[in-house]
């Protein structure tokens, strides 16, 4: 199936750079999300012990490396929530517990569920990366990945960079990501809010924002995702748990794409024209110092 993709002008927007766009692909595998709750009422077949039960019903199947972080992660998320069972079946979790439980859980089953979808995806990542079987193309990239982290990390301007990013749009967690056409990973970072990536971590390239702007080279932003026509829908918001967002892309001089300038925040944040045009003044500037740090 080919990709399905929508593109929308942001309410408000001051100009042509500024597009969004959602692509979906049968190509990829999200994990599941939450997408809707059931509480059955307690079996009356004779059961006077029978608990109520709650039913988060899954976008899609989970593979095998979302079992694997589920089973690490579900023992802590029943203790925390004094629950008696939280399991999978074919519909999605089987949670069985006290009622009143149950009627306060939905956002935190829904936090825990994007949890465990993002430690799967680490674990794809890692073994995308450490596969002993991987092709020659698949080192080099490797290897230019861990040479490309190592010089933007040691650039003068780039802590400096961050710090005005964070502090210009209020967004706690800012990174200069390099974006190819097989991996996202994390050059630097500036993080005040324990986002929980560090530079050279990687995310699946697949299940980010910045995967798009690659592909379109435009710059999006949005305030208030949940709020937001498109991104209410789209599910890295979501999977990742950020409201506000700004990525601008990052290019060298002879006009090839690095990778981007990215701020985040679990909370909405206004984003007017003067921090759009800063970003990408921040952007160009860092393009030039990896232009004069990076090999051609």
């Amino acid at each position: 199936m080919a990709p399905v993709s929508r593109i929308l002008r942001l309410s408000g927007c001051w100009g042509e750079c500024i597009v969004a766009t959602f692509e979906s692909s049968s190509d990829y595998a999200w994990p599941p999300a939450v997408s809707g709750f059931d509480m059955p009422k307690p079996s009356t077949c004779g059961q006077a012990d029978a608990k109520p039960v709650m039913v988060a019903f899954f976008s899609g199947r989970p593979d095998h490396y979302w079992i694997e972080a589920f089973a690490s992660e579900v023992g802590d998320f029943k203790s925390r929530h004094e629950l008696i069972d939280v399991r999978i079946d074919a519909r999605g979790l089987v949670v069985t517990g006290p009622v009143l439980q149950l009627r306060s859980l939905t956002d935190h089953l829904r936090d825990f569920v994007h949890r465990v979808s993002r430690i799967s995806l680490q674990r794809r990542v890692l073994e995308r990366i450490s596969r002993k079987d991987a092709s020659t193309s698949v080192l080099a990239e490797n290897a230019a990945a861990v040479r490309d982290v190592d010089l933007v990390a040691k650039l003068p301007v780039v802590a400096s960079i961050l710090e005005a990013v964070s502090r210009e749009t209020g967004m706690r967690f800012a990174t200069v990501a390099r974006v190819s056409e097989t991996r996202w990973t994390a050059c630097a970072v500036h993080d005040t809010i324990n986002f929980g990536l560090r530079a050279g971590q990687d995310l699946v390239l697949e299940t980010t924002i910045c995967n798009e702007i690659r592909e379109h080279g435009h710059t999006v932003t949005f305030d208030h995702a949940s709020a937001h026509p498109l991104f209410s829908t789209h599910p890295t918001p979501a999977l990742y748990g950020f409201e506000s967002y700004i990525s601008v892309p990052i290019y060298r001089a002879d006009g090839r794409f690095f990778g981007t300038l990215c701020a985040v925040d679990p909370e909405p944040r206004h984003i007017d024209q003067d921090t759009v045009r800063a970003f990408e003044t921040f952007a160009r500037a860092l393009g030039e110092a990896i232009d004069a740090t990076i090999p051609g």
